[in-house]
């Protein structure tokens, strides 16, 4: 109950949570190239992972539905100039302004109610470690294409 409470609280304040992470995002030096991009691509896509934060906790999407979608997205970062530090980065941002919120705006009032935080927790850290996981093969993908000229597509097969 708590668990979905929280999903709740974080559905409904989407916005003030994607313009808080915009406001760092944007302001950070090791997200700087994030400036080259339009703000309300970056919005966006923020928005859209904190409004539909249950249906990718739930199930609804699977896990190649997310696979899909943030390779894809890492493929875009990638043409984009963004440095794949810096895409990582935004999503370890993304995952820390979720949790500051939802310490501002929790009351935990039993050791239960702790305990569904906690796997909450879990969940999240989870499908943030595989959006990180899935985005970065997507960029790798676009490094070693040979018209994207990286490193790894001059390598020849066999040789070394």
């Amino acid at each position: 109950m708590i668990s979905q409470i929280l999903i709740g609280l974080i559905e409904k304040n989407a916005d003030i949570l994607t313009k808080r992470l915009m406001k760092d995002l944007l302001g950070r030096e090791e997200t700087k190239h994030y400036r080259n991009l339009p703000e309300e691509r970056i919005y966006n896509h923020v928005f859209d992972v904190y409004s539909r934060l249950d249906s990718w906790l739930s199930g609804e999407k699977s896990k190649a539905n997310i696979k899909k979608f943030y390779s894809e997205l890492g493929k875009k970062r990638y043409s984009e100039g963004i440095p794949l530090s810096e895409m990582i980065m935004a999503f370890m941002l993304m995952k820390r302004h979720l949790w500051l919120y939802v310490l501002e705006n929790q009351v935990v009032d039993s050791a239960y109610e702790l305990n569904r935080t906690l796997e909450l927790n879990n969940r999240v850290v989870l499908f943030f470690d595989r959006i990180i996981y899935f985005a970065t093969i997507g960029y790798e993908e676009e490094i070693a294409k040979p018209q994207a000229g990286g490193i790894l597509s001059k390598i020849k097969p066999g040789k070394k």
